[in-house]
């Protein structure tokens, strides 16, 4: 059930989500730095919703919490249909990310607290893929309905496919009951619990903040960047199919790397900074597609292998504090990149973010291979 609720929504995110920048620039006039807000104003609840929503999970229903995610999306995603100004489109993503922040960690501990600790880099594995599958072949759609309707009419019939997913969100109800201990051992994440965090796994954390930035620039702020570049709506649909068919492909193979830990994480960083490298030197719809690809393969090893190394010491009852500190520390990387990239793109140019996301890459990935060899 966790599953199809997960690649109902991916879907539905899929059809919609590399269209909101092009949305903004196009339609509403957005330069690049009120592009970077709108991705900012989206991410922002992901740094500071789960402080709570972690606490929550621990003494509430699950399924309920995730059940209000869905009901949030279905409500974001059909308002931004009717949007006429930035302002007005920065408020609704604002919501989208509320409703995203009660979702994604929902999920998360309804797989951590129902697995065994042997297998949860199995079932974590298979959620995901489930959310890539769904959000791979989301654009298809999205292509198609554009090949006909405007962007709001995409917005809409988004917004009716991810109300599907209220159906196998509700059916989980038994399985989200707060396990014995929860509430009155419940922590609520801090600043501090992230600056400890910081100081006692800074690869890791680096790692999270990496992945975090770049993916977050990826679907904030690159399909404008497509755009400028004269790449069509349709062709921005498709290049985000081949951003998620990698993620998809790439996944049976994750297993096999998690155990590697360090090696896996300078894997990703290596295949990010290459795809961020591409769009720097290249602009077109092939050139786009392969850096997108690289991306996603990195995308893939990332989530997998650095949800396992932050849950692996978490006893059951405190996991949804932890998951909180996790998607606190990912929400601060997600929150800085689309206005940090929104801001140096129309000050320094559109392309020079991802140069700067290259050496960086390069950097973060011989700082881990140095402390493996070390």
């Amino acid at each position: 059930m966790i599953a199809a609720c997960a690649g109902i929504v991916g879907f539905a995110y899929g059809m919609h989500s590399p269209i909101v920048p092009v949305f903004a620039r196009q339609e509403l006039g957005a330069d690049f730095s009120q592009v970077g807000v709108i991705g900012m104003a989206n991410f922002l609840p992901y740094m500071l919703v789960p402080f709570f929503v972690g606490a929550m999970l621990d003494r509430t229903n699950k399924a309920f919490l995730l059940s209000a995610g869905v009901a949030l999306n279905i409500v974001a995603i059909f308002m931004l249909s009717q949007a006429q100004t930035v302002p007005e489109t920065i408020a609704l993503r604002g919501l989208a990310g509320v409703a995203h922040a009660v979702f994604w960690p929902s999920s998360e501990v309804l797989v951590s607290t129902n697995t065994p600790l042997e297998r949860r880099v199995k079932w974590i594995s298979i959620f995901i893929a489930t959310w890539i599958a769904g959000f791979m072949t989301g654009p298809l759609l999205g292509k198609l309905i554009l090949d006909y309707f405007d962007y709001r009419v995409l917005f809409q019939l988004s917004a009716i496919g991810i109300s599907l997913a209220i159906v196998p969100a509700l059916l989980l109800v038994r399985h989200g009951r707060p396990v014995k201990g929860e509430a009155s051992h419940m922590q609520t994440a801090s600043l501090g619990d992230i600056k400890k965090e910081f100081s006692s796994k800074p690869v890791l954390s680096a790692s999270i903040l990496y992945y975090a930035v770049t993916f977050g620039v990826t679907l904030a702020i690159i399909p404008a960047y497509m755009k400028d570049a004269a790449i069509s709506d349709q062709n921005i649909e498709i290049i985000f199919f081949a951003f998620g068919a990698a993620r998809f492909a790439f996944l049976p193979l994750v297993q096999k790397i998690a155990p590697h830990g360090r090696m896996a994480l300078a894997m990703a960083v290596v295949m990010t900074a290459a795809g961020m490298a591409i769009s720097f030197a290249f602009s077109s719809v092939l050139s786009f597609a392969v850096a997108l690809m690289l991306i996603g393969v990195g995308t893939s090893i990332f989530y997998p292998v650095t949800f396992n190394l932050v849950t692996r010491d978490a006893p059951v009852e405190k996991m949804g504090s932890r998951l909180g500190i996790y998607g606190a520390l990912f929400g601060a990387g997600w929150t800085a990149g689309p206005i940090a990239v929104g801001l140096s793109s129309d000050a320094f140019g559109p392309s020079s973010p991802y140069l700067a996301f290259f050496i960086i890459g390069a950097a973060l990935a011989s700082a881990i291979a140095m402390k493996k060899s070390s």
